[in-house]
Formats: C-alpha cells, sequence, structure tokens
C-alpha cells in the first residue's frame, strides 16, 4: 500500500513538475508572443486613410477636393464563406474576386478595403444584413471630388486604382487605393498624396468595437498638400464655352511673361469622378471605344500640321540666311504655282506682294517660292533653335516632341536620295510632315513676342501645406538667338494679319491684337482650323493658341475664338 502511495506521489509530483516548467516556458519564454497574440484578438488597428490635397485656380477658385464616402471593408479573421458569398451578392462582386482581394491576407485581424464610395442603396442592404455577415464593417473615407466635371479632365487629370505592379514596388499603397494617372494628379502624386493614420479600438470575443485603447496613442492623418495652378477658371469656362459646338478641339493660353499656362482645354472630355463608382459596362465600352478619344490631350499630346501658322518661322529662316529681304517680291500670286509636273494651289489671287504683306495675306505661292530657296538643313536648324521637335518640359505627363523632318528623317522615310526639292513647298506652308503641338505653337509664339525668348510653360504656382506656401515656381527663361530686326518685321505682319489679313475675325477695337490663321489640310477629312495670337501687339502679354480639328478656315472658325480669349482675359485684368 504504502509504496502504491509513494508511486501515486511521485508520478503526481512529476506532472506538477512538467506543468511548471511548460508554465514557465509560456510565461517566461514565449510570453511575449502570446501577450501579442492575445492583443491582436483584443485590439484592432484601424486605419484612417490621409484626404489628398486640394488644387485650386490661380485665384483660389477649388477645383478638386475630397468628399465623404462609403467603403466596405472585411476583417478576414472574423468572417467565414458563408457571410462573404452573401457580401459579394449585395455588393455586385464575384465571389471569387472578393476572395482574391482577402486571400495574401487572411490572417488579417484588422479591417481591409473591399468596396469604395459604396451608394447607400448597398450601405442599406448589408446594414439590413448585418446580423449575417461578422466581420464585415462600413467605414467612411475621403474620396476624391471634382466639382466641375469634364472641365479640368485633361488639366488636372483623374485617378485610378492601384495596380499589382505598383503595390509591388511601394508598400505604402494598399489595395484598392487611388493613385494619379495624367495630368496634375498624376505629375504630383507624391505632394497630394498625403500620409494616411490609424487607431487602435479595444473589442469583444464577438469583434464588436468597445471604444478607444486608452494605452496606444492614435496617429492621425496627414492631409496631403494643395496646389495652385496657373490656370484662370473664368477664360477656362469660356474656352469650353466658344468650343461645345465641335467635337474635337484644342485651346492653350500661355502667359508670355512667365509660361504660366492660364488655360489648357481638350475636347471631347470626360468626367474624372466616374472613376470613384461602379462604371456601367455599356457605357464604358462607349467611352473607350469613341473615335473622338475622350482619354486623349489635344492641347499637348496631339500633334497636327500648323498650315499658315508656320509661315513666320520660315520667313525669320529666310531673313536670317538673307535670302529675302522684308521688301523682296516675288513672282506675282496667280492663285497657282508649277513646279515640275504639279499644280500647287493658293487659296486666293494675290499679285504681287513682299515678304510681309505675304504674311498678312497668308499667300502660298509666296512661301512655295521661299521653300525653293531654303535648305532643310538650314530651316531644320533653324527651328531646332526655337525649341520645336522636342518637348516643351510642361510639368504634366503625356507631352509629345512633335515632328520635325529632317534631312536623315526624309532619307529613312523615302530612301536616301528619292526625294526631291519639291517637299520644301509643303514644308513652306506648314504641310507635310511636320506636326506641332498647340503647346509648341504657342510656345514658338511667345518667343516671337519676346523677341528672342520665352518661358518653359508650367502649370503649378506653387504648394502649400496647412496654409503655409512651401514651394513656389520659379519661371525658367529659354533665349533663342535670332537678329531681333528680322523679328520686329514678322511682328509687324502678325499685327496686320489680324488688322487687314486673314485674321480680321480677331479684331478687338480697343486691343491690338496680333496673330496668325492657318488652315491645315487633312485628307480625306476637312481642314483643321488654326488660331494662334498674342496681346497687346505693341507690349506682349499672353498668347492663345486654338485648334478645331476639321473645322474648315482659321480665320472663320479659330480666329473669333481667340479674339473673346483675349477680350475676357483683358476684362479680367482690368477688374
Amino acid at each position: 500500500m504504502k509504496n502504491r502511495l509513494k508511486r501515486l506521489t511521485s508520478i503526481i509530483v512529476i506532472l506538477f513538475g512538467i506543468l511548471s516548467l511548460r508554465l514557465s516556458y509560456l510565461q517566461l519564454i514565449r510570453g511575449a508572443r502570446y501577450a501579442r497574440l492575445s492583443d491582436r484578438n483584443r485590439i484592432r488597428k484601424i486605419v484612417l486613410p490621409a484626404p489628398r490635397g486640394r488644387i485650386y485656380d490661380r485665384n483660389g477658385v477649388l477645383l478638386a477636393d475630397t468628399r465623404p464616402s462609403f467603403t466596405v471593408t472585411v476583417i478576414p479573421t472574423e468572417t467565414n464563406d458563408s457571410a462573404l458569398t452573401l457580401l459579394a451578392s449585395l455588393i455586385n462582386l464575384p465571389f471569387a474576386e472578393l476572395k482574391r482581394r482577402l486571400e495574401p491576407i487572411v490572417a488579417f485581424p484588422s479591417p481591409v478595403t473591399i468596396y469604395r464610395n459604396a451608394d447607400p442603396t448597398i450601405v442599406a442592404r448589408i446594414q439590413e444584413n448585418n446580423f449575417r455577415l461578422p466581420g464585415v464593417l462600413i467605414r467612411i473615407d475621403p474620396v476624391r471630388n471634382y466639382p466641375y466635371h469634364e472641365l479640368y479632365s485633361h488639366t488636372i487629370g483623374h485617378l485610378g486604382e492601384v495596380t499589382e505592379e505598383e503595390l509591388a514596388k511601394d508598400s505604402t499603397y494598399r489595395r484598392l487605393d487611388f493613385v494619379g494617372r495624367t495630368g496634375v494628379e498624376a505629375s504630383y502624386e507624391k505632394v497630394l498624396r498625403g500620409k494616411d493614420g490609424y487607431e487602435f479600438v479595444e473589442v469583444d470575443a464577438r469583434g464588436r468595437e468597445i471604444g478607444p485603447l486608452a494605452e496606444k496613442r492614435p496617429e492621425p492623418p496627414v492631409p496631403g498638400k494643395d496646389i495652385y495652378l496657373t490656370i484662370d477658371h473664368r477664360l477656362q469656362k469660356l474656352a469650353d464655352e466658344l468650343t461645345k459646338s465641335y467635337d474635337r478641339a484644342a485651346v492653350l493660353g500661355i502667359s508670355v511673361k512667365n509660361g504660366a499656362i492660364i488655360c489648357l482645354l481638350s475636347r471631347p472630355q470626360f468626367d474624372p469622378n466616374i472613376f470613384f463608382s461602379t462604371i456601367n459596362p455599356s457605357f464604358w465600352k462607349n467611352l473607350v471605344n469613341n473615335p473622338s478619344k475622350p482619354f486623349y490631350n489635344r492641347a499637348i499630346s496631339s500633334g497636327y500640321p500648323p498650315g499658315s501658322t508656320f509661315k513666320p518661322v520660315v520667313a525669320l529662316a529666310a531673313l536670317k540666311d538673307r535670302i529675302v529681304t522684308p521688301a523682296t517680291t516675288l513672282l506675282p500670286c496667280t492663285g497657282t504655282f508649277r513646279y515640275g509636273n504639279r499644280t500647287f494651289k493658293c487659296w486666293s489671287t494675290h499679285g504681287t506682294l513682299n515678304l510681309l504683306g505675304a504674311i498678312e495675306q497668308s499667300c502660298n505661292v509666296y512661301f512655295y517660292q521661299l521653300g525653293l530657296r531654303l535648305s532643310i538643313d538650314s530651316l531644320t536648324e533653324f527651328c531646332r533653335r526655337l525649341g520645336l521637335g522636342k518637348r516643351t518640359g510642361i510639368d504634366i505627363p503625356g507631352e509629345s516632341p512633335g515632328n520635325l523632318p529632317s534631312r536623315e528623317y526624309l532619307d529613312r522615310r523615302y530612301g536616301k536620295g528619292k526625294w526631291t526639292r519639291g517637299t520644301m513647298l509643303n514644308f513652306a506652308i506648314g504641310q507635310g510632315e511636320i506636326m506641332l503641338t498647340p503647346l509648341q505653337l504657342a510656345t514658338l509664339y511667345c518667343c516671337i513676342a519676346n523677341e528672342g525668348y520665352y518661358y518653359r510653360p508650367f502649370l503649378v504656382s506653387r504648394i502649400d501645406s496647412a496654409g503655409i506656401r512651401v514651394k513656389s515656381t520659379q519661371p525658367t527663361r529659354i533665349d533663342v538667338s535670332i537678329n531681333k530686326q528680322d523679328i520686329v518685321q514678322v511682328k509687324k505682319a502678325l499685327t496686320r494679319v489680324v488688322q487687314f489679313g486673314t485674321g480680321r475675325a480677331a479684331r478687338h477695337s480697343e486691343i491690338t491684337i496680333a496673330g496668325k490663321t492657318g488652315t491645315a489640310q487633312n485628307p480625306p477629312r476637312a481642314d483643321h482650323a488654326w488660331f494662334v495670337g498674342y496681346a497687346p501687339a505693341e507690349a506682349p502679354e499672353v498668347v492663345f493658341a486654338v485648334l478645331v480639328e476639321n473645322a474648315g478656315h482659321g480665320g472663320t472658325v479659330a480666329a473669333p475664338i481667340v479674339g473673346e480669349l483675349i477680350r475676357a482675359y483683358f476684362s479680367s485684368y482690368d477688374e
């Protein structure tokens, strides 16, 4: 009996020893780990998304801000497949897609964003089925808002959901976050984005929130910085109104004095707010398949033959090479010009003109003859000096360098020695392979207006943080070597274009406007209409370039638009 009692006592002592060792191991060696696991069950970390920085025009008009929206989140450790199946049907999201979004983080104890910008109907459905949806929460988050909808779709740009590649490159982004895709939103993403905050709440065994956790201090979100654009909202609205009857157009206004963009419009447009809600598939299909390409920024991305707006450049190149003087007359214009076996046309019969008169009346025959006297190498070199054939460096993405055909380009395209000097007839009137963007033409005319220099164009004037200016854009001046007397003569001709020539539709009774019309051929469709002008002619302050696709004559269509914009600009300035 005594032996049995001893054995029982020994077994009990051994068991208590084992238990004590196990408790010591769990408490002393693994205690910190299990404390963390306990906290994960008791404590929930809530991400507080940072509001995106606001965007204003030059006068403080709010162009982009944030608004509150409903976000559907799921806590992976507190839900189940039955709840997820129901949730997928309520938010019209395929179950497989819902599981895919949760798959990499199934053991995550904090809310994971599943569906942003949910409309009130979806929120009501989820609340009605709340008892069947464990681990599903509704959160109020900031979402981007564009109060003027389409008006700034190509200037401010739009946002899109972060991609898997972007998530892999930058761990500070979360799934379903929005990032800048085009315009100012893209080029200033890091400035506008801000920094997310977080807070900790205590939950019970059922996952219900008890309240804030006192021992863990929350970190508030840091809003993105605010941006002030150089855009004048009043002029932007007017440009939109003046071009609303045309399917495809571009308007660009730029300050001669510093390169600030005061107006940038491309038509057709789109509403960037559509990316924050569920898009109807048929609507999206019609949008992306629209032959007019509403996502395409024609003001900076699309190259066009400049037509007669290029003639001042040809004139300056000829004056530089001393091929002509301002008073030089060539063979009179009879309405046609014969070269080889081809007949080249002029839009009218002008008779005998000198160089300045040929610019004023936009006489093709005069410039055909001028083109034959110029060499391709000399013209190309001069154009490059003016900044053509390359990007201007504007501070938004998507700019095209256009196309400036050189001897090397023509050899590649047609074969070495297989193109003739007849090519220069087209180049001399801004046709053929020469392609310029509205931004490039506006910058070119800034150089003419300033008599030999221009400023790199820019859209953002300053960046503010909590109302304090942290950065201002400093204009970058670019000097061009041009004989000042030559450019003064060409400016006289551009003033006469509006007073007496093809640009009379842009005239203003009190402000002297200078500029040039352009009617660029676009076979087999109708011609493109151009006008580029600056004012006042005697002391230029602003340049406007207008391009209307397939609209006909520049003097009829584009010149009146520039005239109205210049009137509005000086009216606003006076006020």
